[in-house]
This record gives structure tokens, sequence and C-alpha cells, in this order.
């Protein structure tokens, strides 16, 4: 998991999201709260709430870690708008603009569903059983990637790719993190370890090819190590300019490629700890800022 950009809503959407919760916060018994907040979240209120969620919607896509994809396994595409706090819990939260994020079908219903852990006042983390009332004014063990940032909590290991906690957090923020890792399964689904391996190879074959690209001295040898349906050069431009249009083109693949989670952990890690990332690192120092 990685934090998502920050992104104010337009005045429009938000007096929609304002006037729909206002409904909610008006009743006083929390079970009557919570049932007004799944009806309107099935109907939206009404034709210009059903308007303003697939603009709303739009606007979570625009965020997510890669094109489409889910902002919590970071693997699959994401299709659900996601209540980072319960519904079901927290229907104070319900048309919380930074209470949303886009989520797959499996972390949203397979997973997370609307399990709700809370840290208690000995800083434990409790599992809140579906019916109850949460304090208000608990702090919610779940990390949310729409107002902070994950890696002040997690690491992934590259050589294991599963989720570490950050060393040095407190009691309260370790269990926060123990909280997500457990709700989503980050670490425990085969699929995503794989595949974040799969992703750390494929940044290295795609790191090593520019490395040999920006060695090159002549335009003859460039053309050896490009494949030859690559039309995206412009061969009457000077050989440095090249280099560097294709520089550009890797850096901004490299920032769209899915797992952002993997090349945050090789350039916070890796590029210190393991010899070949040291040399890539060397040879392409640019690429600790993408």
């Amino acid at each position: 998991m990685i934090r998502l950009a920050n992104k104010e809503l337009s005045h429009p959407l938000s007096a929609v999201l304002q006037t729909l919760q206002q409904r909610i916060d008006a009743l006083l018994n929390h079970e009557e709260r919570v049932a007004l907040a799944k009806a309107l979240w099935e109907t939206k209120g009404d034709a210009t709430g059903k308007r303003a969620f697939e603009q709303i919607r739009a606007e979570l896509k625009e965020l997510c870690v890669h094109s489409g994809i889910c902002n919590y396994c970071e693997h699959n595409e994401a299709n659900d708008i996601e209540h980072i706090k319960p519904k079901s819990f927290f229907p104070e939260n319900t048309f919380d603009w930074t209470n949303y994020l886009l989520a797959c079908k499996q972390c949203n219903t397979a997973y997370k569903l609307d399990k709700c852990l809370v840290i208690d006042e000995h800083d434990e983390l409790q599992r809140i059983p579906r019916g109850s009332v949460p304090d208000k004014n608990a702090t919610v063990g779940f990390i949310n990637p729409r107002i902070e940032d994950p890696s002040i909590f997690l690491i992934l290991n590259c050589g294991s790719f599963k989720f570490e906690l950050m060393p040095h957090l407190s009691k309260r923020d370790a269990g926060r993190a123990v909280g997500t890792l457990e709700v989503l399964r980050l670490n425990n689904r085969d699929t995503l370890i794989v595949s974040r391996r799969s992703t750390a190879n494929h940044l290295y074959d795609k790191m090593d090819r520019l490395r040999s690209i920006m060695a090159t001295t002549t335009k003859d040898e460039l053309q050896d190590l490009l494949n030859p349906y690559d039309d995206r050069i412009n061969w009457e431009q000077n050989l440095d300019t090249i280099k560097q249009h294709i520089m550009s083109g890797t850096a901004r693949y490299i920032a769209l490629y899915h797992h952002p989670s993997v090349w945050y952990a090789i350039k916070k890690i890796q590029r210190y700890t393991d010899p070949k990332w040291q040399r890539l690192f060397e040879a392409i120092p640019q690429a600790a800022d993408w």
C-alpha cells in the first residue's frame, strides 16, 4: 500500500455528499443511522446523487495507485467504491470523501467486508462484533491511505515479498499496521506474493536494459538494444536527446506499473543493500526520484 494523491472534491459534488450525510446525522439512534446509511448508499438519494457518484468514481479512478488498479492489493482491477471506515459501524462517514477509495471485488467483499478493528485504551487491537457500536473516539485499527502514508507503518520485504512492520512503531501504530494486514490478508494471498516477485524481476530487467541503453555511444549500438517494433524514436535527434527520451519514458512506465510498493521498497532498501541494485542506481541515480 502507498499513500494516494490528495485531491479536493469540487463544490457541487461536496454539496451532494454533505446533503446525504446530513440526513443520516439527523438521526440519534445508531441502528437507525446505520439502516439509513445503507439505504442511501444503495440509492444515492436520487438521480442527482447517482450522477454525482458517477463523477466521484471517475475522480477516485484518477487517484488509483495505477490506472484502475486496486489501492489495497495493487493487483486486481478496482471496481468498487470502498468505505475505509465501514458504514455499518461508522454511519457518520458514509458520505465522507476522504473515506473512499477504489478497491477490487476480492479485497472489498471477500476480505474486508465490514470488519471493524479498533485500538482500545490499552493500545490493544480489538475486533468489534457486528451490531456493536464502536467508541467514536476510538482509533480505528486500519490505515487510511487517503489521509495517511502507509510507508510509515509498513515496508515490503523484497526477499519474502511480504509486508513487515516498520521498526520503532508505537504499540498503537503497530496494532493499526497489523490490523490492516489481517483484514486484507496482504501477506497471505499467494497470488499477490507471486505477482510482487514478478514485478521486482520485471523492474530489474527494465532498469538493466536502461543502463545498457544509457551506456551506448552510437545510434547503431542503441538500435541493436531496441526491439524492431519500437517506432517512438525520432532518429533525426542526436544520441543524447534520444537516450533522455527513453529514460523519461522508462520513468513514466515504472511510476505507473502495478505493485508500486515493490518499487518503493527497491528504492528505500534494495538500492543500498543489494549489490546488483546498487550498481543500477549508481548508473542511473535519477531513478531514486521516480
